[in-house]
């Protein structure tokens, strides 16, 4: 799961990135949200629990 939340313009956005493998990961400020997504993507196709789930359907 990935959470981002940017409220208006002038706020700083956070994010948090959560997987039932155990990861959960936060970030704030724009560099680091951004940042975070990029590792939540990678991390997507790399948990050995989403690519049991892919192997399985």
């Amino acid at each position: 799961m990935l959470h981002i939340t940017l409220p208006d313009h002038n706020s700083v956005p956070t994010a948090t990135s959560r997987c039932e493998c155990g990861r959960d990961l936060f970030a704030v400020g724009h560099r680091r949200v951004l940042a975070l997504v990029a590792e939540h993507t990678a991390h997507r196709a790399l948990c050995p629990l989403l690519a049991e789930g892919k192997e399985a359907a």
